[in-house]
């Protein structure tokens, strides 16, 4: 068998040697998808007497990830994850040591009796502010280790002052940087596109947010009013009031989530009908919350990953959605960085986050190197509330970027943000131009699909299904099939035999134009005559075939 490491692209190959020719301290920039764990893990394997042991500091939402990824490039290594603040190092040496951003505070004196020859930060941004601890402690972590990787798809995500800050855990100006982007590695790679849904809210949520929309008006007015009276600056003034506006429009936007949740699911619904796994992004757990008991009612599994969610289920989360164990995966920004959610094709963000390079590090966990098909990003956009104005600053923030990274000083930070939406309360806000259906959220909600008991098979026509693509959404709807025939009319997967069923009771269920369902009723298991034939008969063959089995061996 192949080793593991053979399967490196070429300009990952040219970036592990970067690496090398440059001891082992590089600020690894590449964008999102480009392989930068494979990169690491690869260079520790080709180096590992002098880069172990190695530390490596990442999110939470993947370091399980790192786990699994390093028992694949590194099988010769001990691994380590450090789970809690409470359990004490191993006493016994291991070559990789795995701890996330949220207990580095509280563990990083620990290591240094490790001795790191070796320290990678992933999500190197997350260090951007030097007064915050956890960067504190990296810092002092870096100055007692050789060598230092850090990874970042997103170092100018705010601000050149905060590429600086990672360039001084260097203590050098202009480090060894490497910087590719997907389009330039990976051109095969679909593009995606980005598409604003219009969502009208029901007269109920309507009311309630109108209310609250109309007290933090008066609010807003009357304190810029009352402060500017006392001689504050305008700037100064707005600045004051961001943190207790952020908690105010918080409010305005968890009304404007829950309001769109019925709109959400109906999509969901929809897309999982006609065999399309969806990624959603959430910024509030009620929001989350709501959409999880509406689809436990359409009968649609989903798995969940937000800040509360054990480091522990998080990888094996990400691996159900990918298998196609289930067909829907929400996350907050919890999950926005270092997972891989390639199965699904369409990604909705229910509600906008605050900037756009939060926005960017989400859509990129659907669009990365291994992903086949072109992928669609959805706002669902409710017109005539916060998220006009707030779609309004993130697009305008992305274009800015987009022009001028790099040649100046760009601010796109929650606060920053809070304090132009203050700005620019009193002006009028364009909402952006879409196309879709108008309705979507405020007609009947579909049906759930038959139970498996009551399905007796499921046909598929059309020219895009195939064997594997059957089985795949009959898996995704949790129905466990008997056989798969291909027919004239296209395929056919049978769940149960017709003998379980009443003759003259099937009929047809429409699921879209291509997929029809077959169900019946059952027929009684008590004092019926016909059935316990049958299941005699069955039991018979299947005793032979055990005993056959047996007999082979």
């Amino acid at each position: 068998m192949k080793s593991k490491k053979l399967e490196l692209r070429t300009f990952q190959k040219e970036d592990v040697a970067f690496m090398k020719h440059h001891n082992y301290r590089v600020l690894v920039a590449n964008g999102q998808g480009t392989g930068k764990t494979i990169e690491c893990l690869a260079a520790i394997s080709i180096d590992r007497r002098k880069l172990c042991p190695v530390i490596i500091v990442c999110p939470s939402s993947v370091v399980m990830n790192w786990k699994k990824e390093a028992r694949i490039w590194c099988k010769w290594a001990r691994i380590h994850v450090i789970q809690n603040r409470a359990e004490p190092l191993p006493t016994t040496r291991h070559h990789i040591y795995v701890i996330s951003w949220s207990l580095l505070v509280d563990r990083g004196t620990e290591l240094f009796a490790i001795r790191p020859q070796l320290l990678i930060a992933d999500e190197a941004q997350y260090a951007k502010n030097e007064e915050a601890k956890r960067s504190q402690s990296l810092f002092r972590l870096s100055q007692n280790t050789p060598h230092l990787l850090l990874l970042s798809g997103t170092p100018l995500i705010n601000s050149k002052s905060e590429l600086e800050a990672l360039e001084r855990l260097f203590g050098t100006e202009k480090p060894p940087m490497i910087r590719r982007l997907l389009s330039d590695v990976a051109p095969d790679v679909p593009n995606k596109t980005r598409m604003t849904l219009p969502v009208y809210l029901r007269p109920r949520h309507a009311e309630e947010y109108r209310k609250a929309f109309e007290e933090f008006d008066v609010w807003l007015k009357q304190e810029l009013h009352k402060r500017m009276k006392e001689g504050e600056a305008e700037e100064a003034v707005r600045r004051s009031l961001a943190a207790e506006a952020l908690v105010k429009i918080g409010y305005l936007r968890r009304l404007v989530g829950s309001a769109k949740t019925y709109a959400v699911v109906d999509f969901i619904s929809r897309a999982v009908r006609v065999g399309e796994p969806v990624v959603v992004f959430c910024e509030h757990s009620d929001v989350i919350t709501r959409i999880q008991i509406m689809l436990k009612k359409l009968n649609i599994g989903q798995v969940t990953i937000r800040g509360s969610t054990p480091k522990t289920r998080r990888q094996s989360y990400v691996e159900r959605f990918q298998k196609g164990q289930v067909p829907v995966f929400i996350g907050t920004k919890a999950a926005h960085t270092g997972i891989t959610l390639t199965r699904a094709r369409h990604l909705i963000f229910a509600e906008r986050f605050w900037t756009s390079a939060d926005e960017e590090q989400a859509e990129d966990r659907v669009r990365r190197i291994s992903q086949k098909y072109p992928t669609k990003i959805w706002f669902l956009h409710a017109h005539g509330t916060v998220d006009d104005r707030i779609a309004s600053i993130i697009e305008r923030k992305r274009e800015i970027v987009a022009k001028a990274i790099g040649s100046e000083d760009i601010e796109s930070e929650e606060q920053s943000n809070v304090i132009q939406f203050i700005a620019n309360w009193s002006e009028q806000v364009d909402a952006p131009t879409y196309k879709g259906d108008p309705m979507l959220g405020l007609s009947r909600s579909l049906a759930p699909l038959p139970k498996q008991y009551d399905v007796q098979s499921v046909v598929f026509k059309g020219s895009r299904w195939n064997e594997a693509s059957v089985r795949a959404w009959c898996k995704m709807n949790k129905y466990r099939l008997s056989t798969v025939r291909k027919k004239k009319i296209g395929w056919e997967a049978s769940l149960r035999k017709a003998s379980y069923f009443q003759p003259t009771s099937f009929k047809t269920v429409r699921v879209s134009k291509q997929i029809h369902i077959t169900v019946g009723d059952r027929l009684k298991r008590t004092n019926n005559k016909k059935y316990r034939q049958q299941r005699k008969r069955e039991l018979r063959q299947k005793s032979k075939r055990f005993l056959a089995n047996r007999r082979r061996r």
